[in-house]
């Protein structure tokens, strides 16, 4: 009875009738024409019957060696269908990648990212999962995450897409009712709105010319969103802090104004952050192509003063 590991029995067995003889077969294989030989009548041992009629000039199969070989034939098409498929498959991007990000990042870089990308590789499918908090991408099977400033776990693999500062801003009517601030600690008294991921009881600000401030704010209103965040801001709800690709439009449109000039909470990174490097199949390789171009398209978003990393 034939198995699986009898397939290199069926290859020597189609090569003879394919070469007309076992001598050419041998050259074929880089075998001896005694090993090819052996082999031949190995396999019809394990079929229990003659698979070919041998005279000294030539060669002719039986009925079961036609029926025998019709079916090496159909093997190796197939396999020759797969190994093509897998070929295929290491080449062009496909299957289904997993994207994390933030609430912001999401609709403002990820989301034009990835319409672009499906769009240009119609074989792949993307999902995306949008929490302010850090997902466990292990845990997840998260193929990219798209975040501001980089996890402790240095087993991780960074790309970085852009920096950022996070000014302190407010609605105009609230900066009326403050009147002139020029420095953080003018603040200390004053409303503030914050996301809860900020835990720090305290603030340290960093000047135009590198001094810093501290000061303990009077949280009056917090968010678990960076979207909600800004809407408290602009609702006038207190003086508040955020990544500048959050408040460009809305500075732009007055809708939001700069407070103590030059000061700034800090200055954060943009990162594609990856489990690891053997993750990096083809769609994640041209998915952060993408990102990279989307961010060189709104270059003043995402590096302002800078060109992209």
């Amino acid at each position: 009875m034939l198995a699986a590991a009898d397939a290199p029995l069926l290859a020597i067995f189609a090569a003879v009738v394919q070469r007309g003889s076992f001598s050419a077969a041998a050259v074929q294989l880089g075998l001896s024409k005694s090993v090819v030989s052996q082999r031949v009548k190995q396999l019809e041992e394990r079929c229990g019957a003659r698979l070919l009629e041998r005279t000294t000039r030539s060669l002719r199969l039986t009925e079961l060696g036609e029926a025998v070989l019709a079916s090496t034939v159909r093997v190796e098409d197939e396999l020759g269908s797969l190994s093509r498929r897998l070929d295929d498959a290491r080449r062009e991007p496909s299957g289904v990648l997993r994207v994390s990000t933030t609430h912001d990042l999401g609709p403002l870089l990820v989301v034009p990212a990835v319409a672009r990308f499906v769009a240009t590789y119609p074989k792949v499918r993307v999902e995306i999962a949008s929490d302010d908090a850090l997902r466990d991408i292990l845990h997840d099977k998260v193929d990219v995450a798209v975040r501001l400033g980089a996890p402790k776990d240095s087993s991780f693999v960074f790309r970085r897409l852009g920096e950022l500062v996070e000014p302190i801003v407010a609605a105009p009517s609230l900066r009326d009712a403050l009147g002139r601030v020029a420095r953080p600690r003018e603040l200390a008294a004053a409303p503030w709105v914050r996301h809860s991921l900020v835990s720090a009881a305290t603030l340290r600000f960093h000047g135009p010319r590198g001094e810093t401030e501290e000061i303990t704010p009077v949280v009056r209103a917090e968010a678990n969103s960076g979207a909600t965040v800004l809407s408290l801001l602009l609702h006038g709800a207190g003086v508040g802090v955020l990544p500048e690709h959050a408040l460009r439009e809305h500075l732009h449109e007055g809708r939001l104004v700069r407070l103590c000039p030059g000061w700034i909470w800090k200055r954060v990174t943009l990162f594609a952050i990856m489990p690891s490097k053997g993750s990096q199949r083809p769609a994640l390789a041209a998915f952060l192509t993408m990102l990279r171009e989307q961010v060189a398209r709104d270059r003043v978003r995402w590096n302002p003063g800078e060109s992209v990393g």
